[in-house]
Formats: structure tokens, sequence, C-alpha cells
């Protein structure tokens, strides 16, 4: 039988890279301290000498030392927008000079609510950036955050506690864009809704703007002009297509994703119905196709999508020493009006 190989060491390492066993610790350990640290040259040349001399950090040891995962999480509803895919790639280029790494945690429609924040009660991540919907208990943040997990909440009526959140007024924002509708006359306005909206309206910003605008023009919710279609474009087309050929189509669209919105556009031009003159379309989330697209998309949301303050402050809490009193970023969503309603 031949021998076992022997596991490789950090003074393999070391000898390698041509450095102390101080130094490799100091670099695989991904940690920051007084010091003056390795140069990027020496940092680079331990990376590349452990990984010649087959060297295995262990990261289940490391992680109960140190009572730290090195991982953090974004937690969002599913699916995937192209605002989350942008919060995500800016945490990664924030944590990767710092050696942590980023994980995608998809909220589902079926996600039960006390699965939600199990990688934080556990201990699975050191923090969490969570977008808003994600059906979360704002109050057990709060005990989240004392026992030491750094939390950045995207929720426009939670008060920070131990942690920070983000403010951005999405009601009053969607509010706007159904008002537009409105105020042109419109009064037949279908919703493309997310599934879980309709499971739960009193959660749901986008649902609430809807139901409550119209209500205060004195208009009644019309159950077939609600279709839980915004979270998929193929059956977002099939029932727009439906709407318009029925008896009494709508005359404007309000939906809580772009994409739906963009393909009730299309929806209607297969069908010889001009938008905006025949079919004014108004959608949330003012992603890059909406506005190069003909006519360009009228929409809700952030004029841009750049999170760098808000990464920013998530990594300053992350470091800090001492725990940092939670503060309130405001990042408000727009009415972006273009050419679709």
């Amino acid at each position: 039988m031949p021998p076992a190989m022997r596991r490789a060491t950090q003074r393999d390492v070391a000898e390698r890279a041509g450095v102390s066993t101080a130094t490799v610790s100091y670099v695989l350990s991904g940690r920051s301290g007084p010091g003056k640290p390795p140069t990027a040259a020496t940092h680079e040349r331990v990376l590349r000498a452990a990984d010649e001399v087959g060297y295995e950090l262990n990261h289940i040891a490391r992680s109960l030392r140190r009572q730290r995962s090195d991982v953090i999480a974004l937690m969002y509803p599913a699916p995937a927008s192209p605002w989350s895919d942008r919060l995500i790639e800016q945490l990664q280029a924030a944590a990767d000079p710092r050696h942590l790494t980023v994980i995608a945690l998809p909220v589902t429609p079926t996600s039960a609510e006390h699965s939600v924040l199990r990688p934080l009660r556990e201990r699975m991540v050191d923090g969490a950036v969570l977008l808003p919907d994600c059906p979360v208990d704002v109050e057990e943040l709060a005990g989240i955050a004392q026992r030491g997990q750094s939390l950045l909440v995207f929720h426009d009526e939670a008060v920070p506690d131990g942690f920070d959140v983000v403010h951005q007024d999405r009601l009053t924002a969607c509010r706007a864009g159904i008002e537009r509708l409105l105020v042109a006359g419109h009064r037949r306005i279908a919703h493309l809704a997310h599934e879980r909206e309709l499971e739960n309206p009193e959660r749901s910003v986008k649902f609430r703007s809807y139901r409550d605008a119209l209500a205060d023009h004195g208009i009644g919710l019309d159950p077939d002009l609600i279709v839980p279609v915004a979270d998929s474009r193929q059956e977002a087309h099939t029932a727009v297509t439906s709407l318009l050929r029925s008896a009494n189509p709508p005359t404007a669209v309000f939906s809580a994703t772009d994409r739906a919105a963009i393909d009730a556009v299309w929806a209607a031009r297969e069908l010889g119905i001009d938008v905006p003159e025949q079919l004014a379309i108004v959608g949330v989330g003012n992603i890059p196709e909406g506005e190069i697209m003909s006519p360009r998309l009228t929409t809700v949301g952030l004029p841009e999508l750049d999170f760098t303050v808000e990464v920013e402050r998530f990594f300053t809490r992350l470091e800090a020493a001492e725990p940092l009193p939670g503060t309130v970023i405001r990042s408000p969503w727009h009415l972006l009006a273009r050419d679709s309603g």
C-alpha cells in the first residue's frame, strides 16, 4: 500500500514563497491589523505558493477559532433583477480585497418566514444585506444585530436598531406612477403583480400603491385586471395579450417589474395597439433595457443602479472594532417619465 500523502502545511507554503510563516498566516487568515500588511506582490506570491504545494485551508477549524465565517450574504426575493445583480457585483468587488466570500440567497415565494433568517441565527454568515420584500420579522433583526451580525436592510418602515436601514420611499414613487396614469384619464388599469403580493397584499408596496390610488379616485378593484405574472416574461406576454383581446380591455398597465412591462409593450405591438396612444404602460425597476427600447419605458425606481454608499456602510460596520449605532441611508425611488405612459 503506498504511503499516505502528507498534508501541506503553512511552513511548506512559506518555504515555497520565500517568506516567514507569520506572513503566510497573515495572508491566509485574511485578517487586518495594526501592523504593516504584506505588499500586494507578497500577497500574490503566498497565494500562488499555497496553490502550488496544495495547501488546503481548514475553514471549519478557522471559523470555530475566530468565531467568524468570512462569508457575507445578499438575500433577495427571487428571481434576481438587474439591480440585485448590480448590488452583488459591488459587494463582491469590496469583498475580494478583504478575502471574504459573498453568497446570494434567493428568497422564493414559498420560503417560510422562519427559515429566511436561519443563516444569520446560526451564524453561517458574518452579516447580510437584505433587499426589499424579503419576508422577515424586523423586530428579530435587532436581536441578531446584538449578537454581532452586521446587517444592512432595505426597508422603508424599519427603524435602525443596531443595524443600518435603507429607506427608498417606494410607496410614494409607485403611487406617483399610478397617479400619472389616472391623471391622464385612464380608469381601466391592469396590474401585473408578483405572485407573492397577492398572497399577502398588505405587505406589498406595489399592490397597495395600485389599490389605494384607484380607491382615492373612486375606482374599485377589478380581479380580471390583476394577474400574477410580473416575474415571468412569457407569462406576462400571454396575459397582456389575453387582456387586450378581451371584450373590455385595459387602457393602461402598471407592472410590478420592468421586465413584464416590456413584454406588455411587445404584446400590444403584435396586436397593432399603439403605445402609449392606445395603451399606456408604467413599469417598476428602471432596468437598462427600458431606456433603450422604443417607446422608452416610463418606470419607477432608482435613477442609477449604484450602491456605493450602501456597500461602504456595510463594510464599515462589518470591520468596526466596537458596535456602531444604526443609521438610515436615504436612497429614494423616483418616477422616471419617458414615452410609454
